[in-house]
């Protein structure tokens, strides 16, 4: 003979069983999601991260702060912005190079800093060089206005000539003879002898490597220095030239000397 309190017991368990299951589920569930030392957390889409820092020389860059080129010619910085795709990242000791989100675009804005980085996903290896594209190729320069970072609404794309501007350069100086004493670099060209796009090799310093291993990832810290454009290989003067902002031997050749303005400062893995 069944007693009440077996009677009560299954009662209680027949109308509490789909709440049970629920509860077991839900535990089974976060069970699988938790890593034995917390609560595990979704992995990252990139491993490899590049922080750009607009800088004069040794100084970052303000646009309140007046500064000197090589000339001795002072000046005041308004606007620097430049392109850059394409990455590659280099062990010359195995002499590989492995390229990097190769249809991904950047815009660094020296105005927005949180353009100033790049978060790319790499092959792991250990790397001792890294090299990029300053501009945009030209595939991209033909294929008329486009979305994100290559939106024309940044200010990079010239209406009156289909292309991309590469890099720009704007200020004051009381040595340029332009109104308000502006002046301006938009440098772009895609064509035989007006071609502005440049990939500069960069070292890392010495001893440092970028190591990239399964769930790690690693910094790379680089400088972009505007004093470059004034000079190396050529010479750049504000009061002789306070204006270059159509394709041409001479964007050509501002573009070869900002190629330089690159510097890896420091390389951090994690």
């Amino acid at each position: 003979m069944k007693t009440d309190n077996t009677f009560s017991m299954k009662k209680l368990l027949k109308l509490h069983l789909p709440a049970l299951l629920l509860m077991l589920v839900l535990f089974n569930s976060c069970a699988k999601e938790y890593s034995g030392s917390g609560w595990a957390t979704p992995k990252e889409d990139y491993n490899l991260v590049i922080n750009f820092t607009p800088v004069v020389d040794t100084l970052k860059l303000s646009f309140d702060s007046t500064y000197k080129n090589y000339f001795d010619e002072p000046y005041k910085v308004a606007a620097f912005k430049f392109y850059i795709c394409q990455f590659d990242l280099i062990n010359t000791d195995s002499n590989r190079v492995y390229n990097v989100n190769k249809d991904k675009y950047f815009l660094i804005d020296a105005a927005d800093s949180t353009t100033w980085t790049v978060k790319l996903s790499a092959v792991p290896f250990r790397y001792n060089r890294i090299s990029f594209t300053i501009g945009v190729d030209s595939v991209r320069n033909v294929s008329g206005a486009q979305t994100g970072a290559l939106d024309p609404a940044k200010g990079m794309f010239w209406t009156w000539n289909s292309g991309y501007i590469m890099a720009k350069l704007e200020g004051t100086s009381p040595v340029s003879n332009q109104p308000n004493g502006k002046f301006e670099y938009h440098i772009g060209g895609f064509k035989g002898v007006e071609n502005a796009i440049r990939k500069p090799l960069l070292l890392f310093p010495f001893g440092l490597y970028s190591e990239i291993k399964p769930n790690t990832k690693s910094i790379i810290s680089v400088n972009a220095n505007v004093n470059a454009w004034f000079y190396n290989p050529h010479d750049l003067k504000i009061e002789e030239n306070p204006v270059v902002t159509t394709p041409g031997i001479l964007a050509r050749s501002v573009s070869e000397n900002y190629s330089k303005m690159f510097t890896v400062t420091a390389v951090k893995n994690e």
